[in-house]
């Protein structure tokens, strides 16, 4: 999914930022150096492609 056409730099940045550990909307934000709530948008964009998985406040990588 890294490679599909589709997805924007910085939503690469931000998947790429995800780890296998829960980490909030703000900790992966600071790593890239984007808005929370952008970060959160794309965040959001990732569990609907099934690349993350949220709960409890945080996100995580599955792939």
């Amino acid at each position: 999914m890294l490679n599909h056409s589709d997805m924007t730099e910085t939503a690469k940045a931000v998947l790429n930022a995800l780890t296998f550990s829960p980490a909030t909307a703000g900790d992966v934000a600071a790593k890239v150096h984007i808005s929370h709530e952008r970060c959160q948008l794309i965040l959001t964009q990732l569990v609907m492609a099934g690349l993350s998985h949220y709960q409890f406040g945080c996100y995580k990588r599955l792939q």
